[in-house]
Parts: structure tokens; C-alpha cells; sequence
């Protein structure tokens, strides 16, 4: 935590220029009726805090990479990309053609979309799921997890001469959050070396996710234009247009404190919620028309005005948590639990950065890397109360097994290395840990946002999977169980892997693991996980149910 203020201005500027891009947007929400207060990871009831959701994604992932986490900000980043190429497929009349891959879907649909951008001609208001076929309900090629082939497509075109090629941005995202391919050092980079020595390819992955944000808020843009329109504000919908996409903001991220994990003793002490409430305060003044400074904010300060307003924001919402926590629990409200779990987290994490360390760039050492990288995201938006973070533990779950195969069958892994068609549930089935499908399946789920997700199905089966799946409370701790359980996996696989290189090492990897994971049921590590696999078992044909989103093009079919 404390090198995230050392990493390199370079890999800075692109996602403050990318941020900067949201310009107006901020005062559109308002005007047009978005909650103030929304919970950041809050999908909404309404349109415009649906777009307020993805303008708070944005900063969301922006956050992570702040923090040289950016597996974490790939996994929001992809989701978000996905909602966005829907809604831009829907307003260009694109529709999904059988047999397309995501990435030429995607090529697709953002051309067409925004051929003659900035316009709101063709922009329809739609509000959950994008008519991107009549045969939806039988393609599923967002959950194609086969690797991809580099496929540039046709570009986007931002400010002059500035392009973008969302095909390969979409597989880029693919590749990183699958420990594939050429940017893996800067996932390495994180995990095993501390965000020390900066990997050379580092500035390029930060622009290429950059990229990423700056489309989804653009087609924000579009769809806030639009509704700003609808509602009768013709002059200030162009106005939106006004402000260049590609503006140099200077060199200077967030402050280090804005950053940190939202724990008792780091984000949510009394000294960082302090430090947050000045610039909150000052974004509000700006908001109502005043000049808290005496003066216009340049560029830079507003970009990070929005910034920490969205981070002040999440301290009151985690606030609020724990206090409806204590209010339900009376005397049996404990914070040492939220400590204990970020102790078992920590010492996950840097087990299998150690790991990964020893490993090298090799298959093994990039998937011990992922696994930590990746677990730390995690914890750090549960403690956000955010669903992404069951989509970085999906990512843990797949390295695992891919860890495991490794180790025990090297000759099966191999051939699933340098396959084309290789799928979480090929490692999953590899690795013997085909009774975790359940878990593969239901976290799959929170891994993307598109037309054909099934949160409640998924969510249900978290619940479910619990020990104690059928109490009142199970809901509330599905996620956190969640946490836990893949936290004990990456401390077995890392056991397992420097078993190989260090028996000594091996050992006290185990002895750590039994004291931090054992509880007061005084459990071994590898008992937990078996206890696990029997519970995950006896759900491999637990449904996921129905579709959580509906629109505009749901009526269409109903209506067909």
C-alpha cells in the first residue's frame, strides 16, 4: 500500500485523461435526477441511476489501477464494457450474428454506434437489456472463455485522430484476466514484486484500460445527452459535447489515503474520512453553481474533485453497514472479525506472491501471481459491499485449478495451455475439483453484466453452499463466505506449489494456514476444503433461474 504512491506518472496520465473525459456528465446526472448519495456498485431502479452506476464504475476501476491492481480494474472494466456494447448494439440496430465471437460483436457494435459521434439521433433510452438478436436466449457468447484471436476490427475515433479498436481491447481484457499472453508481467508486477520494479509494458496496459474507460463513458455520454433531450433540455444536451475527450490533465493521480482498503484502521479511520470530506464538500459547492476556491477549478482538480467524492461516498455507505450491523447485533458486533478476515487475506495473498515469485514467468508462476492479485481486489470491493468482487474470485478459482493441474497431472495442463479452447471448467475438471462447478457456475454469473445474466440464481447458490445456507442470515454472509473459501484455496494451492521447491517452506505455509483459517471450530485448512467440496457437491444441479434485467428489447420478443 504504501509503493502505490510510487508508481510511475506515466501509467497515471492515461486513466486521468481517460477520468477527465467525464467532463459535464457530472453535472447532467444531477440535473437529470440521479440519486446523490447511490451506492457506487448500485445498478439502479431508475435510467438515470443506471448511467449514474456506470459514470461510478468508472471510477471504481480507475481506483484499482490507481492501486497497480489491474486485474481488479479489468474485471469491472470487461463487465462494464459489456453492458455498454449492448446498449451501443441496441441504438445502432446491430445484432449478434451465430458463431460471432464477443470481440467482433464488439468491433461491431461500437462503430456503428458512434459513426458519426458526438450525435443523439439514433440514441434510444433503453434500460437493462440490449436487442443484440431475435435468437438471444440460445447464444451465450459473452461467457466464451475460449482464447481469443487477435482481431483488431474496425476503430472508434476519439477527438482528431485518436483510435480505438474495441475488438482488441476486448481481448485484451480477456487475456489479462486469464494470465495469458504478453501483459502478465504487469499482473506479477503487483503480486509478487510489490509494485517495485516497474514492468516496461506497464504504461501500455494502463492506456489500453484507459481506452477501455473512456468508451464506456462516452456512450454514457451519448445515453445522458439523449434522455437530457427527451426531457427538454435541447440546449444543454449538445453541451455535453462541448469539452475535448482527449485533455492532458497533468501527471498527478489520487492521494495515497483515498485509496486504501475501507478497514477500520486504514480507509475508513476517522483521519482518511476526514481528509475525504473537504474536496466532497467542495464537488457539492461545485455542483450548485459556487466556487468553493474562489476561482474555477482547472481540469486536473475537477477530475479529482469527482474522484474523491466518489471515495468520500463509499466510507458513508461502508459506515452505514457496519452500523446497521451493530444496531442488528447488539453486544455480539465484533470489528476484530473484518481484522481477522483481512489477516487471512493478506496472508493468502502474499503466499501466493511468494509463489509466483519462485515460480518465474512461467504458466505456474503467472497463476499464482493472478491468484493473489486477484484475491486482493476481491476483498477489497467486498468490503465495499460490491458484486464484482465474486467476479475477481472467479478468476482466483480458475488459477487454482489451473495451479493444481500443474502440479499433479503437468502433461494435462500442458495441452490445456496451448489449446484455443481451454475454459475455466476444462481446469475446474482437470485439477479434480469438478464438485466445485456449482461455485464456477454461480460466480460466473457476477463475472460479466449483459442481457443473460441471472444475479439471483447465482446469489442463491452462495447462500446455499454456506454450512449454515438455510438461516435467516445466510444471505448476508453468502459473499463473505464466499471470500473465505477461495482464500483457503489459493493457501492450499500455494502450499502445494512451493511443496515442489521447499519443503521447509511448505511447511510453515501450512502452520500459518491452520492458525489464521482455523477459527473456533479448530478445523485444518484441508478439512475446510473438503467440507467445502461436499457442500458445493450436492448443488452441481442447482438452477440458475430467470434473467435479472428486462427492456425494450425483452418487449420486442414478447411481442414477436
Amino acid at each position: 500500500m504504501g509503493n502505490m504512491a510510487d508508481i510511475s506518472t506515466k501509467a497515471v496520465i492515461p486513466m486521468m485523461s481517460a477520468l477527465s473525459s467525464f467532463g459535464l456528465s457530472e453535472l447532467a446526472l444531477r440535473r437529470l435526477g440521479a440519486t446523490k448519495d447511490r451506492h457506487l456498485a448500485y445498478y439502479g431502479d431508475s435510467w438515470i441511476d443506471h448511467l449514474g452506476w456506470g459514470a461510478d464504475s468508472a471510477f471504481v476501476a480507475a481506483r484499482l489501477l490507481f492501486s497497480g491492481q489491474m486485474v481488479g480494474a479489468a474485471a469491472v472494466l470487461r463487465s462494464q464494457f459489456e453492458r455498454w456494447t449492448e446498449n451501443a448494439a441496441y441504438n445502432a440496430n446491430v445484432y449478434h450474428e451465430k458463431g460471432e465471437t464477443a470481440a467482433s460483436f464488439a468491433a461491431r457494435a461500437w462503430s456503428g454506434c458512434h459513426a458519426g459521434y458526438p450525435s443523439t439521433r439514433r440514441i434510444k433510452q433503453e434500460t437493462g437489456q440490449s436487442r443484440v438478436g431475435p435468437t438471444l436466449a440460445d447464444v451465450e457468447f459473452w461467457e466464451d472463455e475460449r482464447r481469443p484471436v487477435e482481431f483488431q476490427g474496425p476503430a472508434v475515433l476519439i477527438g482528431e485522430s485518436y483510435q480505438v479498436y474495441p475488438a482488441a481491447l476486448m481481448e485484451f481484457m480477456s487475456e489479462l484476466l486469464h494470465g495469458r499472453g504478453r501483459f502478465v508481467d504487469v499482473i506479477r508486477w503487483e503480486a509478487s514484486y510489490l509494485l517495485q520494479e516497474e514492468p516496461e509494458i506497464l504504461v501500455e496496459a494502463a492506456q489500453w484500460l484507459s481506452d477501455v474507460l473512456m468508451l464506456n463513458l462516452r456512450q454514457v455520454r451519448l445515453c445522458l445527452a439523449t434522455l437530457a433531450a427527451e426531457q427538454g433540455h435541447k440546449n444543454f444536451a449538445p453541451s455535453l459535447f462541448a469539452l475535448p475527450e482527449l485533455t492532458y490533465v497533468g501527471q498527478a493521480g489520487p492521494a495515497n489515503f483515498s485509496l486504501y482498503p475501507l478497514l477500520p484502521e486504514t480507509g475508513l479511520s476517522q483521519q482518511v474520512v476526514n481528509q475525504l470530506h473537504g474536496p466532497a464538500y467542495a464537488h457539492e459547492q461545485v455542483m450548485r453553481g459556487e466556487r468553493p476556491a474562489g476561482r474555477l477549478y482547472r481540469d486536473d482538480e475537477m477530475t479529482l474533485l469527482y474522484f474523491y467524492e466518489r471515495r468520500a461516498r463509499a466510507t458513508r455507505w461502508a459506515t452505514k453497514f457496519l452500523e446497521s450491523e451493530k444496531k442488528s447485533l447488539g453486544d455480539k458486533f465484533n470489528l476484530d472479525g473484518l481484522s481477522s478476515r483481512n489477516v487471512m487475506n493478506v496472508m493468502a495473498a502474499e503466499m501466493a506472491g511468494i509463489a509466483s515469485n519462485w515460480l518465474g514467468n512461467t504458466p505456474q508462476g503467472n497463476a499464482a501471481a493472478l491468484c493473489s492479485s486477484a484475491l486482493r481486489s476481491a476483498h477489497w470491493l467486498w468490503l465495499e459491499d460490491d458484486d464484482r468482487a465474486m467476479a475477481l474470485l472467479r478468476v482466483v478459482l480458475e488459477q487454482c485449478a489451473r495451479l493444481k493441474t500443474w502440479s499433479s497431472k503437468p502433461e494435462k495442463a500442458e495441452k490445456l495451455e496451448s489449446s484455443a479452447a481451454t475454459t475455466p471448467k476444462d481446469w475446474l475438471n482437470a485439477a479434480g475439483l469438478r464438485r466445485m462447478q456449482s461455485l464456477n457456475r454461480a460466480l460466473g454469473e457476477f463475472a460479466h453484466f449483459h442481457a443473460k445474466i441471472r444475479l439471483e440464481g447465482a446469489r442463491d447458490i452462495l447462500v446455499k453452499i454456506q454450512r449454515e445456507g438455510e438461516s435467516a442470515n445466510a444471505v448476508f454472509t453468502a459473499r463473505g463466505h464466499a471470500l473465505d473459501a477461495m482464500t483457503a484455496l489459493v493457501m492450499a494451492e500455494s502450499i502445494r506449489c512451493v511443496g515442489s521447491l521447499s519443503t521447509t517452506v511448505a511447511e510453515s505455509f501450512k502452520m500459518i494456514a491452520n492458525e489464521v483459517f482455523a477459527g473456533e471450530d479448530n478445523a485444518s485448512l484441508e478439512s475446510s476444503l473438503e467440507d467445502l467440496l461436499q457442500r458445493t457437491l450436492r448443488l452441481k444441479d442447482a438452477p440458475l433461474g430467470d434473467y435479472s434485467l428486462s427492456g425494450p428489447a425483452d418487449a420486442v420478443r414478447k411481442r414477436e
